[in-house]
């Protein structure tokens, strides 16, 4: 029957986006838990509009809205920081309060939680919650422990989290990071096998959840993850979880800054986080740099950027542009193909698969010149001039030994400095060729060693917008004015200044760069001249495909349905009428 049909391209759907998983990444004030809190509501409660976009985008996202709103399932929200609560139950209340004192934590915030934790040990659904969270159990036991965690655990967590106000963030830090260093919050041993336990306990949530809503009324699984900052963990998610999605949320640093010191924070404070989360670039030097938060790292790794601009007096609208393309996003996930991607989303798209061509060792950043109608005049990649070897593709025993000639310049041949000092930076470079690794060096970082400095003029590589712009004067072009600029990165201040000088009208960036370009190169000259900055919104790398790609030809399934909807029951069921009028009004 045809019926069969429709309920078998139901099925196909139902795989790939049940259980359906968003693991929000951003930085602290970005508004990842804004985000949380508009996905766990009711369709009809989340304030979004498309009044402002202009054709066709305007009708793209009406198309999305009208699916969400008839697919609509709430949110359930797993925070992290509830979750590193949660490991706390394994630990002994006595040396829980030890581990406070050793951190400053004031006398109330140990008094609150050790009566916090001391009821839920005391709970008889403790027990089920723990065995779910280590072994395999039954489908009872696992809707036990997710009710647990989500009528217990997750409004202690919160009400600790007020009493303990400031020092909140950085104790679940602290305890987070021992997670990722032994698998205990309390252990900092290092135990590399208890690297992933944290997310572990996530994906194990995920399966209580799937199990809680089988042994109710079995809707769709809905879940959004608040927050991923390791890079590590999504590697381990994606692994995991089909139905995942990275969503990135970014907001302009000014704006970003504006709205934490509109609350309890102060200046102080926020440059404290700033440094933690932005300080520049991390190296890996030692397992605490290999496991503790990153967020550059994993804005850059995310599948979908939702951008949250506005200062704190223009939150409402903030929150409805935000919420439209959350809900865009779930549409495309629950029925890939059901509109094509936005123009600035073709372009970062090609920004994101040329930066891959890059064979710089630090950073891949890929950059794509465009016309006001967003026509491509010319990409690029952070590489080294036509010609040169590119330096993954170099190797430190070739330059020391002399084989290889042809790939090194004759200052790194000759000069005794550089060629001491990575001698004695390589020495055990033999290992690396034993698992059958060469060994490039980053020539920026060896100079500046030697010479004492931290100089970013020494680097091999043109940035990936030099590159861009270098390809239209190849090509003859008759000029950019009034273009645009795609980048995986904002751009420094000397690509910043080609911009200007090219006369870009819009420059679009997925991460800030380090520097004062923002601020000082592009925030100078008359305003109607300047280039205007704009955060990413949108799809890229693999997700682009995921939500873009049709699962069936479009004209054949919808052919299929409507052929089936002859010989389908007159009305919906009244489970499903009912639940469809509960999720939309």
């Amino acid at each position: 029957m045809q019926t069969d049909l429709v309920r078998g391209i139901e099925y196909v759907y139902a795989e790939r986006s049940n259980p359906l998983v968003f693991a929000l990444t951003g930085r602290t004030g970005s508004g990842c838990t804004t985000a949380a809190t508009s996905l766990g509501r009711h369709f009809g409660e989340i304030q979004k509009s498309a009044e402002d976009l202009q054709q066709p985008e305007h009708r793209k996202v009406a198309i999305a809205l009208e699916y969400a709103g008839a697919n609509w399932t709430p949110f359930t929200s797993i925070t992290v920081s509830s979750v590193i609560f949660s490991l706390l139950l394994d630990e002994d209340l006595n040396e829980i309060e030890s581990y406070l004192i050793s951190k400053d934590i004031s006398k109330e915030g140990r008094d609150e939680l050790h009566e916090h934790l001391g009821y839920l040990k005391s709970d008889p659904s403790c027990f089920a919650f723990r065995k779910a969270m280590r072994d395999q159990s039954s489908n009872v036991e696992q809707a036990t422990a997710w009710h647990f965690f989500d009528t217990s655990i997750c409004p202690l967590a919160s009400q600790s989290r007020k009493v303990l106000g400031a020092q909140y963030s950085s104790l679940f830090q602290s305890l987070g990071n021992n997670v990722r260093f032994s698998g205990r919050c309390l252990d900092t041993s290092i135990r590399p096998d208890q690297l992933f336990l944290l997310m572990d306990r996530v994906r194990r949530l995920i399966e209580c959840i799937v199990a809680s809503r089988r042994a109710s009324d079995d809707r769709p699984v809905r879940v959004v993850i608040d927050a991923i900052r390791n890079p590590l963990e999504l590697v381990y998610l994606r692994k995991h979880v089909v139905g995942l999605y990275v969503v990135a949320v970014t907001a302009d640093d000014k704006e970003r800054r504006a709205r934490l010191m509109e609350g309890v924070l102060g200046k102080k404070e926020v440059d404290a986080i700033d440094a933690k989360e932005c300080g520049g670039r991390r190296h890996l030097t030692d397992y605490e740099s290999f496991v503790s938060q990153n967020l550059t790292d994993c804005i850059q790794k995310a599948d979908i950027f939702v951008a949250n601009p506005g200062l704190p007096g223009q939150i409402a609208s903030s929150v409805r542009f935000m919420n439209t393309q959350l809900v865009r996003y779930v549409a495309l996930a629950l029925r890939p193909g059901l509109i094509t991607p936005t123009r600035d989303e073709r372009l970062m798209q090609i920004a994101f698969v040329a930066k891959l061509n890059s064979g710089c060792i630090s950073r891949q950043v890929g950059a794509v010149v465009a016309d006001e109608d967003h026509s491509i005049h010319a990409l690029g990649w952070n590489d080294t001039p036509k010609g040169q070897t590119t330096c993954l593709l170099r190797d430190v025993h070739s330059l020391l030994s002399g084989t290889d000639s042809d790939s090194f310049s004759e200052f790194e041949k000759t000069d005794s400095k550089l060629r001491s000092h990575l001698e004695k930076q390589f020495a055990t470079r033999d290992q690396l060729k034993i698992q059958g690794l060469r060994c490039p060096f980053c020539f920026k970082d060896a100079y500046n060693y030697t010479e004492g400095k931290q100089n970013q003029v020494h680097t091999r590589s043109l940035h990936a917008e030099e590159n861009a712009f270098l390809q239209l004067v190849r090509r003859g072009s008759p000029g950019i004015a009034g273009g645009m600029l795609f980048t995986t990165a904002s751009p420094c201040e000397l690509c910043s200044k080609k911009a200007y000088q090219l006369g870009i009208r819009d420059i679009v960036y997925v991460d800030p760069y380090p520097g004062i370009s923002m601020t000082h190169v592009l925030a100078s000259g008359l305003k109607e001249t300047r280039p205007r900055l704009r955060l990413f919104s949108g799809a890229v790398g693999h997700a682009y495909h995921r939500l873009y790609e049709p699962i069936l030809s479009i004209k054949d399934e919808y052919r299929a349905r409507l052929d089936g909807a002859t010989n389908a029951p007159s009305s919906l069921p009244v489970a499903l009428d009912e639940e469809r009028n509960l999720t939309l009004f």
